[in-house]
């Protein structure tokens, strides 16, 4: 006598296999940041991770652990190497241990204003996108937070007022390190997620960094005075370890790039006046603008310039990659926008 299965029998098995097949090829992908829980940039990923989980079915999840729970910049590369973190948002002097080169937009003193961050940035970004993907990480494009500002207890005018100051160098920031040496200061280094303690307890009372996130991050409380001087060209940038995204589905890795990458578009064009509005904001809650006595500014960019070639010849950067951002920046000044510095 043959046996026929219950055809609601065969049906549920059928139900729960899809089910099953569906969790097993669901990719959750985990993702850390420095970023506070319940700032702009938190609820803007938490968006973007929404839409891509409702467009994919379900088959892609990013988990985002927002406020540095995850630890700092170092942490989060360490947990991404061993799997447990797929990815990061990372700051602009973080991501040299993920390309070297993926910094060169924040050497000290490169820019004079947006305008020439813009210019070079139109003709260099897809360059050094494709670095980081070359070394393993997929990218969805940069977002400016505006330039970072010296910020003391005491008025900053020359380089002579820095003298015996304790100066906060973001920990593994290699380019700030020699900008800050070369001027003949002695730099305190530590994580971004320990700035606010070491102004607290003293053990910094200067710190480099763009207004935006200096709010975010409280630092404002412990500093009272700004110079008005364009330090460093700050900027971040979300970044999954491609082993991870290659486990994706192609047409899923699709809309996780659109919708990422619309996310950044967003953050880049809202970073820049966020900076300049955060900017105002410091000087209303009563902290005090510092003019850069006539002649600082040229000398302190000879000197961290000297430092920036320096670093490109012993390897740390690519010194051709430099050479074509200074060209460019030389280009806008001279008013030539067709000039070719492609390497």
């Amino acid at each position: 006598m043959t046996h026929r299965p219950n055809k609601k029998f065969v049906t549920a098995v059928a139900w729960l296999m899809l089910g099953a097949s569906s969790t097993v090829n669901a990719q959750t992908i985990k993702i850390a940041t420095i970023a506070p829980e319940g700032s702009g940039w938190m609820k803007s990923m938490r968006a973007g991770a929404a839409d891509i989980t409702q467009r994919t079915d379900g088959r892609v999840k990013i988990k985002f652990y927002g406020g540095g729970v995850q630890g700092n910049d170092k942490q989060v590369l360490r947990k991404m190497r061993i799997g447990q973190l797929h990815g990061g948002a990372f700051t602009s002097t973080a991501l040299i241990a993920l390309q070297k080169d993926a910094v060169l937009y924040g050497m000290p003193l490169l820019f004079n204003n947006l305008e020439e961050v813009q210019f070079v940035r139109a003709r260099m970004d897809g360059k050094l996108r494709e670095l980081l993907d070359q070394a393993g990480y997929v990218n969805f494009g940069f977002a400016g937070g505006g330039f970072a500002h010296l910020m003391s207890n005491k008025p900053i005018a020359k380089l002579d007022d820095m003298q015996g100051l304790k100066i906060w160098i973001p920990d593994g920031d290699t380019l700030a390190y020699g900008a800050v040496k070369a001027l003949g200061i002695s730099p305190v280094t530590m994580p971004l997620t320990d700035v606010l303690t070491g102004l607290q307890t003293e053990l910094i009372d200067t710190i480099m960094g763009p207004p935006a996130a200096t709010i975010i991050l409280q630092w404002n409380t412990g500093v009272t005075y700004i110079t008005e001087l364009p330090l460093a060209y700050v900027y971040a940038m979300l970044v999954i370890a491609k082993k991870y995204f290659d486990r994706i589905p192609a047409a899923d890795q699709a809309i996780v790039r659109e919708v990422m990458e619309q996310v950044y578009v967003g953050f880049e064009k809202q970073g820049n006046e966020d900076n300049e509005a955060a900017y105002q904001a410091l000087l209303e809650d009563g902290m005090k603008p510092v003019a850069a006595q006539q002649g600082q500014f040229e000398a302190w960019r000879s000197a961290v310039q000297k430092s920036n070639h320096e670093l490109a010849a012993e390897g740390v950067m690519d010194a051709a990659l430099v050479s074509e951002i200074e060209c460019y920046i030389s280009a806008f000044r001279a008013d030539n926008p067709a000039k070719d510095c492609s390497q």
